[in-house]
């Protein structure tokens, strides 16, 4: 995933992801109300499987159950998916001006990933509790919901525990997702770089940083599903849910949902590459710019 030389503000990369992005979610939504919801099962409570889960949600919700909740990431991955794709192209510039050279190796990619990690935690960490909060009610009744929507999460969150309630869990998802980006980049460019850009190579490419993505990133995330899920006053810190997962589930508990996970990090990752690439030549295409080569390096 090379930068546009001739896109000094990263300007590119910012519209080109949030519509990837977007592209993601809707591709990956479905997979993850089934990961959430066998996350925060006492295990096998509800779900023998992913199939399981799957045959169940549909049965007894319909298949719009499997985009509940869908809303509000939907408004926080398009700038989400645009400020992690501009934090990567922020860190490559910097990283060439530092170094006095264009050619960036895989290493540079992977901390380029590492930073652009950084810049999403903020934007995606309230977006995720909602969204956990509101895949989690299974009855089909409205009456008997909790919550009537995105915006009832945010309103009852805010009533009965403030901000810091609505960004809870902000911690232990960059620790998901920090190092997990560094991972992406690195099987990104790696594939790339042995199989080249092609639209292919390019799904391919997204789907294994994807995976290695969560691979690295099912852990936290059962910490912060069951963390952002609890109760208040239930745990003092994603700290506190390890040691009580542990005991009652064992080790295994940690990759809970990690079949859901797997398939939604390559199917969706692959898709978003491929609309960010497509969005990048199309840009390149029909609007495009000049900028010479010192003007590049002035401005990071």
């Amino acid at each position: 995933m090379g930068i546009a030389e001739d896109d000094p503000t990263g300007i590119r990369s910012f519209v080109a992801g949030g519509i990837s992005g977007a592209a993601f979610l809707v591709t990956g939504q479905p997979f993850d109300t089934i990961k959430v919801r066998m996350q925060n099962q006492e295990k096998g409570s509800v779900y023998r499987s992913s199939l399981d889960c799957l045959r169940k949600t549909v049965y007894r919700e319909g298949p719009r159950a499997l985009y509940k909740g869908m809303s509000t990431p939907l408004l926080a991955c398009i700038p989400y998916s645009a400020v992690w794709f501009l934090g990567h192209d922020h860190m490559i510039r910097f990283q060439q001006h530092v170094l006095g050279r264009e050619e960036m190796s895989v290493l540079n990619h992977g901390i380029g990933g590492l930073w652009a990690g950084v810049y999403m935690t903020f934007i995606i960490a309230p977006g995720e509790r909602v969204k956990c909060l509101l895949q989690l009610q299974t009855d089909k009744r409205k009456a008997h919901r909790q919550y009537s929507g995105p915006v009832d999460v945010l309103r009852q969150t805010l009533r009965t525990g403030g901000l810091r309630q609505v960004f809870r869990g902000t911690f232990v998802t960059a620790l998901r997702d920090v190092p997990g980006s560094g991972l992406f980049y690195v099987l990104y460019q790696a594939t790339t770089q042995r199989y080249g850009e092609t639209s292919s190579s390019v799904m391919l490419a997204g789907g294994l940083g994807g995976m290695a993505m969560w691979l690295w990133g099912v852990p936290p995330d059962v910490l912060k599903t069951k963390f952002q899920t609890a109760p208040p006053g239930k745990y003092n810190s994603f700290l506190d849910v390890a040691p009580e997962l542990y005991r009652r589930e064992g080790p295994g508990a940690f990759f809970k949902g990690f079949a859901p996970s797997g398939m939604r990090a390559f199917l969706a990752n692959g898709v978003c590459l491929v609309v960010y690439d497509l969005v990048m030549q199309a840009w390149k295409k029909y609007l495009p710019t000049t900028t010479n080569k010192h003007q590049l390096y002035s401005t990071v």
